[in-house]
C-alpha cells in the first residue's frame, strides 16, 4: 500500500468518528453501510487487502436549523473515494422545503466551495459548517418562495410543480463503466428515484434513465458529479405522461423495464478492459423500439466515434 493509501483512509476514520460525534441524535448520522469502516479498519491493520476492497464510505448528514417560527433541514449524501482527501468526495444534497431554482443555485455554490477546498485536507465538516450558514439565509426565503410559487403555478396541478407530468427518457455515454462500486452507486440512485431503464457496463458504457422528468433530472445530477474520464447525453426524449400522471401511468409509456444492469456476453481486452456484445445490445435496442440509438452510439462501423484509444 502507499503511504498516501494509508494516510487517506486513516484521515477518513478519523472524520467519520468526528462527525458521528458531532451529529450523535438519532437520524443525523446515517453510515451507508457500516462494514464500509470496519473493511477499512482491517486494511489498516494488514488483516485485510487494498485490492480487494469493494466497499468506500457513504453517509447522510441531516442538518437542520431554525430560528423563531421558521425551520429548514437539508440532507448531505457523501461518497467518499478510497484516495479521499487526495481525490475530491462525491456529494448531493436534498432538500424538499427549498424551492428548485433556490436548491439549484445552493448546490451550484455548494460545488464551488468543494473546489476550493485544498487536496490532502479533509472536508467534510467544513462543507456540513458552510450549509448550515447558507440554510439561516435560506430561512429567509421560504415564505417568499411559497408566495412566488403558488403564483407562477396558478391553474397548474400540483404534479406539474414537481415535474411529474412528463417523462423523461436521458440517453447517457461514457467512456467505460468499470468501478464495482460506481455500478453499484447507479443501480442503487435507479431504485431510489423508481427509474425505468438500464446500465450496460463496459467499454463503452451506456445508461438510459426513464421516468419523471424531476426524477430524472436528480439521477443526471448525482451521475455527472461522479469521476468520469468521459460522459455525456446523447440524447433526451420528454413525452407526456397519461392524464392520471405517475399514480396512473400505463406501463406502455416506458420502453424498459424498472432499472436494472444490462450484462450481456463479455468480451476482453488489454488489462481489465471489456465490452458487451454489441450484435446483442443491437438487438435488445431493437427489441425495445429503440434500434436507431445503436446507430447513434456506435455509427455504421458498430465502433464509438469518440474511442480512439
Amino acid at each position: 500500500m502507499q503511504n498516501n493509501d494509508h494516510e487517506g483512509l486513516e484521515l477518513q476514520l478519523a472524520e467519520v468518528e468526528m462527525l458521528q460525534s458531532m451529529y450523535a441524535n438519532p437520524g443525523e448520522f446515517v453510515l451507508d453501510d457500516p462494514s464500509s469502516v470496519e473493511q477499512i479498519q482491517a486494511v489498516l491493520s494488514g488483516d485485510f487487502n487494498i485490492g480487494n476492497l469493494q466497499t468506500r464510505i457513504g453517509f447522510t448528514i441531516k442538518i437542520f436549523v431554525e430560528n423563531e417560527d421558521r425551520n429548514m433541514s437539508v440532507e448531505l449524501v457523501c461518497q467518499l473515494p478510497h484516495e479521499y482527501p487526495f481525490l475530491k468526495p462525491q456529494i448531493f444534497t436534498r432538500a424538499s422545503q427549498m424551492c428548485k431554482k433556490r436548491h439549484k443555485q445552493m448546490r451550484d455554490d455548494l460545488s464551488k466551495e468543494l473546489d476550493e477546498q485544498a487536496e490532502g485536507e479533509i472536508c467534510i465538516g467544513i462543507l456540513v459548517e458552510w450549509l448550515r450558514e447558507r440554510l439561516y439565509t435560506e430561512l429567509q426565503h421560504i415564505d417568499s418562495a411559497v408566495s412566488e410559487s403558488d403564483e407562477s403555478l396558478q391553474g397548474k396541478s400540483l404534479k406539474q410543480q414537481e415535474g411529474r407530468d412528463t417523462l423523461t427518457r436521458l440517453w447517457i455515454y461514457s467512456h467505460h463503466i468499470y468501478s464495482k462500486i460506481k455500478r453499484k452507486d447507479i443501480q442503487d440512485w435507479g431504485d431510489e428515484l423508481n427509474l425505468h431503464g438500464f446500465s450496460m457496463p463496459g467499454k463503452p458504457g451506456i445508461i438510459c434513465a426513464e421516468g419523471a422528468t424531476c426524477d430524472v433530472d436528480e439521477f443526471w445530477y448525482r451521475i455527472r458529479r461522479m469521476n468520469w474520464k468521459k460522459i455525456c447525453i446523447k440524447e433526451q426524449e420528454v413525452v407526456a405522461f397519461p392524464k392520471d400522471g405517475l399514480a396512473g401511468k400505463s406501463d406502455s409509456v416506458f420502453k424498459f423495464g424498472p432499472f436494472f444492469e444490462l450484462v450481456l456476453d463479455a468480451r476482453g481486452g488489454k488489462g481489465r478492459e471489456y465490452h458487451m456484445d454489441l450484435g446483442q445490445f443491437s438487438t435488445f435496442l431493437q427489441e425495445h423500439d429503440s434500434g436507431h440509438m445503436f446507430n447513434l452510439f456506435f455509427g455504421v462501423s458498430g465502433k464509438p466515434a469518440e474511442d480512439v484509444d
